[in-house]
């Protein structure tokens, strides 16, 4: 465990998706990661490609679990669950989850901390919101600040965009389902 000084961040990115805010709910609680495509850059960089997540104990106090490409897990517990509004959550990384082939996120100079996703009214739609804390220890997680904080500013807009693209697709298909149900 790295000593020194820690310091405590958050970073956060939003976008509009074109769907209920239901159905961007259910693509956050039961995100659908296998088909997210896992740009190249991430696997050069030593992030292993997300799974899939599942909940297994709705609603506060409850968990889910992300798993990886590398067979470790991210456990979540649920701070906060207000159906299609708002999702928080803690993370716990297995021992030994490793990003950038050298930093282990349970015990190294980079920990992520804790996550939420807020849904609120948009333009034509939902905007979804996803914010990120994280800490960094000692010596080499200050060194550590802008590295890491230019993937998080990557994934999380890669997370989103696989959600959009999920509840966006799912909106097309449940339209073209009711078109067709009328004709």
């Amino acid at each position: 465990m790295p000593i020194g000084p820690k310091e405590q961040h958050t970073i956060e990115h939003s976008l509009e998706i074109h769907a209920s805010a239901e159905s961007v709910w259910q693509h956050i609680t039961e995100v659908d990661i296998a088909s997210f495509r896992h740009p190249i850059y991430f696997s050069v960089l030593g992030i292993p490609k997300p799974l899939r997540a599942h909940v297994s104990s709705p609603g506060v106090g409850g968990t889910r679990t992300a798993f990886f490409s590398n067979g470790r897990r991210f456990s979540q517990q649920i701070t906060e669950w207000q159906p299609s509004e708002r999702y928080a959550f803690t993370f716990r990384a297995d021992p030994g989850f490793r990003v950038a082939y050298l930093l282990d996120l349970s015990h190294g100079p980079f920990r992520m901390k804790a996550g939420a996703y807020r849904i609120e009214p948009g333009q034509s739609g939902v905007r979804l919101s996803l914010s990120s804390q994280y800490e960094l220890c000692g010596v080499i997680g200050i060194c550590l600040r802008l590295p890491v904080r230019l993937v998080l500013d990557i994934f999380q807009r890669y997370l989103l965009r696989g959600i959009k693209a999920n509840a966006e697709r799912q909106g097309m298909t449940l339209g073209v389902a009711r078109e067709e149900s009328r004709a």
